[in-house]
C-alpha cells in the first residue's frame, strides 16, 4: 500500500459537505466543486476549503502571485527574482522551473501570459514542497492540458496535490491513471 501523505475526515462547511480525502504519495485528488448561489450558501465555496487546508493542516497553495504595483514600478519582477527571491528556490530548481515552463530568467513576471504563469506558479510549488493544493480555475482547455503535463510529471517522481476545479467543466475521464476524482454536492 501507498504511504499516505495527507488525510482529511469529512467535513462540512456552511451546510456543505466535503468528502473524506486520502491522499497516498504520487497521486493527486482532484476535487471538484460545484458553484453554488442561494442566498445562504457561498458563491466561492473553493476558497472556504482552501482556507481549510491551509489553516488546519498547513498545506501550501499555489494561488495567483501579485506583486506590489509600487515596487514593481522601480524594480520590474522578472522570473528570476520571482524564482530566486519570493519562491527561495536555489539556482538548480529556479533553472528547472524555466525549462519545463519553457521560460528566461529575465523575462518580466507580470507580462507571462496567464497559462505561463500559473505553471510556473505551480511548478516552483512543487519544486519547494512535497504536497501543495492548487486550482484549475480560469485557465481554460488548453492551460489544462499544460498544468496537467506539468502535475503528472511531479506526480510520477512521488509528489502530491490535492487540486480543485469547477463542476460544470468536469471531464468524461481523467487524463492520467493516478489522478482519484472526488466531487462536492
Amino acid at each position: 500500500m501507498s504511504e499516505i501523505t495527507f488525510y482529511s475526515k469529512p467535513f462540512k462547511i456552511e451546510g456543505i459537505q466535503i468528502p473524506e480525502i486520502v491522499l497516498t504519495k504520487g497521486k493527486l485528488v482532484r476535487l471538484y466543486v460545484p458553484n453554488l448561489i442561494k442566498k445562504d450558501v457561498p458563491i466561492d465555496l473553493k476558497l472556504k476549503i482552501i482556507n481549510h487546508f491551509q489553516n488546519k493542516d498547513h498545506l501550501p497553495w499555489a494561488k495567483n502571485f501579485s506583486p506590489d504595483s509600487f515596487i514593481e514600478k522601480f524594480y520590474p519582477l522578472t522570473v528570476e527574482r520571482y524564482l530566486l527571491k519570493v519562491m527561495k528556490l536555489n539556482k538548480y530548481k529556479a533553472i528547472q522551473a524555466i525549462e519545463e515552463i519553457e521560460v528566461n530568467f529575465e523575462d518580466r513576471f507580470n507580462y507571462l501570459d496567464h497559462i505561463k504563469k500559473r505553471a510556473l506558479i505551480i511548478k516552483a510549488n512543487f519544486l519547494k514542497h512535497d504536497v501543495i493544493l492548487f486550482d484549475y480555475y480560469a485557465i481554460g482547455l488548453l492551460g489544462a492540458k499544460l498544468i496537467e503535463n506539468i502535475v503528472n510529471t511531479e506526480i510520477e517522481k512521488g509528489k502530491s496535490a490535492i487540486a480543485f476545479d469547477s463542476l460544470e467543466y468536469m471531464e468524461a475521464y481523467e487524463p492520467f491513471a493516478n489522478i482519484q476524482r472526488l466531487i462536492v454536492d
